[in-house]
């Protein structure tokens, strides 16, 4: 047998390593969600903040005020976040909407008491400033009201 004739052959070329920039599609297709994803969470956040500024602005006037005060506070609110026509009512069905947007019972003899001009005991007002304050905090901006 022949041997077969040694033909002069190259050196084996490692292929270069694949540069691993540019990124694929997929890596693209992320980063363009990850970016509309963080837009759109700071948008929404500012748009709540906005929204709760009122509420907020009210939170701090509330630290100096009477009871009185404080009643006029929620008038304010009610008409910032449902309009004119919540902020109108009186009597039973303004206490019927205090209650609902606040979470807690109102009556309207408690509220018309503050109008009165009647001696009211300081017990009974700092007991419906302190009640008005809490109705403050719980308040709430987005609720559907019957009106």
């Amino acid at each position: 047998m022949q041997s077969a004739p040694t033909m002069p052959l190259a050196d084996v070329i490692v292929p270069t390593e694949v540069s691993s920039w540019p990124p694929g599609p997929a890596w693209w297709l992320l980063a363009a969600t990850l970016l509309v994803l963080i837009i759109a969470a700071v948008l929404v956040y500012r748009r709540r903040q906005q929204h709760l500024r009122a509420k907020r602005h009210a939170l701090q006037l509330a630290q100096q005020q009477t009871a009185l005060g404080l009643h006029q506070l929620l008038k304010r609110l009610c008409k910032h976040y449902y309009g004119a026509q919540v902020s109108a009512l009186s009597g039973q069905r303004w206490a019927l909407t205090l209650s609902q947007l606040s979470g807690l019972a109102f009556s309207a003899e408690e509220l018309t008491a503050l109008y009165k001009g009647d001696a009211v005991q300081n017990a009974e007002q700092d007991k419906l400033a302190h009640k008005l304050k809490q109705a403050l905090v719980q308040f709430k901006t987005k609720e559907t009201l019957d009106v």
